[in-house]
């Protein structure tokens, strides 16, 4: 089990993200967020009750027609990669912004996937794929069955609940460091009673897994991003950072 004790001396230090909805007001943040349902046949996604999890694990192929581990047919996976919603549009590349070992050793140990009912063996590491044909994705993409729980990766706080064209429903929370920003996308709906300000647990539920903003209306599921700051108050501004490796047990 991780531990989620940090060492008073990495809370200190503070951080930068900024993210872009087309169509928005440029002063506000926002990432793209796409995603779909776990897929358990070939061709088809997933309408497990949300009730029962975990579900069925994804299968594992090289070809168009077999599951892709965590990303469903073939359909869903194209369907995602034709999103052409920006992810960050302004990259923090300060040298105060730039991640070191230290800090992601600290966020690794405190991380959890933040799908409930998932594992990191059922994840799919989407990070680097091409989204619009134009840039890279640098979010993971988690297919999900509609409803299914958001939970909070890490202790933190809430720092902004947004609502863009691009990305719906929206949650920019803080670590427990304050180093980073975690964004959570495409919900159908937030936990009631969740605010602005509001001290997070890990595992806390956010919201529900679903299709707002412009995610594929077949293809419910979290867009889920991780960005280095220098100022989270500054929660649309930050360098981005992978989040596929850090929710590796």
């Amino acid at each position: 089990m991780r531990h989620s004790i940090l060492p008073a001396a990495v809370l200190c230090l503070s951080a930068c993200i900024r993210i872009k909805d087309s169509g928005s007001d440029t002063t506000a943040a926002k990432i793209d967020t796409s995603s779909g349902a776990l897929a358990v046949a070939s061709g088809r996604v997933d309408s497990t009750p949300t009730t029962v999890v975990p579900r069925t694990g994804p299968d594992f192929g090289p070809d168009s027609v077999t599951m892709i581990r965590g990303m469903g047919s073939v359909e869903a996976r194209t369907a995602l990669r034709n999103d052409s919603t920006v992810t960050l549009s302004v990259v923090d590349s300060s040298p105060a912004a730039a991640p070191n070992e230290s800090d992601l050793t600290i966020l690794r140990y405190q991380m959890q996937v933040p799908v409930a009912g998932f594992s990191w063996a059922m994840l799919h590491d989407t990070y680097d794929e091409m989204r619009g044909g134009t840039r890279r994705h640098e979010a993971l993409d988690i297919l999900a069955a509609r409803g299914t729980p958001v939970l909070s990766a890490t202790t933190g706080r809430v720092l902004k609940l947004f609502d863009s064209k691009a990305g719906g429903k929206m949650v920019y929370a803080a670590d427990s460091t304050e180093r980073f920003i975690l964004m959570y996308a495409h919900l159908d709906a937030y936990q009631p009673g969740l605010a602005e300000g509001q001290p997070l647990r890990r595992g806390q539920q956010l919201g529900i897994v679903g299709t707002s903003g412009n995610a594929p209306a077949t293809v419910p599921h979290l867009h889920f991003a991780v960005a280095r700051s220098t100022d989270v108050r500054q929660w649309w501004k930050g360098t981005p950072v992978n989040p596929y490796p850090l929710l590796k047990p």
